[in-house]
């Protein structure tokens, strides 16, 4: 008996152990590229901006990076796990697709929603505000929802960066308000109509998003999957 068990041979690896495998590769050249870019930014940054405010430029560059990671460990995931759960791509291509069209969604169609969090949430009319207050509202918000991020990738929750960012920046703006001018004055610093319009929109995403699913795959059902 024990002669025949030690006879037998392992259980091959299969293709999804084989694919795995491989992604290690690919992680460190997305590592080395990712470290490289950044040391290549902070050069041209600060050559931008006539070395002014190298310190605050640094920490405004590491903490981007730091929220940038995350949301590539996040949102990615929730882009492309049904793909890869379905097999319709390894997890290779997944990260090769991604790399592409995340950053070229980002370059041409992110501009409005960028201008949206940058000058739609903070009321800076509500009170007198240096400009580095503005600058560490930012800050403090950015670090807040990476380190969210974090957290939430960590234990494979699929959350949405935009919630995260946008609370964040709620809660600085806050917190500045209260520091700035005591708590009666703390909710001035928000646009709350902009924050309106936006939770409305996250109320909406999942309704339209799961009715648009709904009739594209009972189209496909009816016409394409017809045996």
């Amino acid at each position: 008996m024990s002669n025949h068990a030690s006879s037998v041979n392992p259980t091959p690896a299969g293709p999804a152990s084989l694919g795995v495998a491989g992604v290690f590769p690919l992680s460190l050249f997305f590592a080395i590229g990712f470290v490289a870019m950044t040391a290549y930014f902070m050069y041209w940054g600060l050559d931008y901006t006539n070395h002014s405010q190298v310190m605050l430029f640094i920490l405004a560059t590491l903490f981007g990076v730091f929220m940038a990671f995350n949301i590539g460990g996040n949102d990615v995931a929730n882009s492309f796990g049904t793909s890869v759960g379905a097999g319709t791509l390894t997890i290779k291509q997944a990260l090769l697709v991604a790399a592409v069209f995340e950053v070229s969604g980002a370059v041409i169609a992110g501009g409005e929603v960028t201008s949206t969090i940058r000058g739609g949430i903070v009321n800076l009319a509500g009170m007198a505000l240096a400009p580095m207050d503005f600058v560490y509202i930012m800050m403090s918000a950015l670090v807040a929802a990476a380190l969210w991020l974090l957290f939430a990738t960590k234990k494979g929750y699929p959350v949405s960066t935009t919630h995260s960012i946008i609370g964040a920046i709620v809660g600085s703006s806050i917190a500045l308000g209260v520091m700035l001018d005591g708590a009666p004055s703390a909710l001035a610093l928000v646009q709350w109509g902009k924050i309106g319009e936006i939770a409305v929109s996250w109320v909406l995403s999942p309704v339209l998003g799961g009715l648009v699913s709904y009739l594209l795959f009972s189209l496909i059902k009816r016409h394409v999957l017809v045996l």
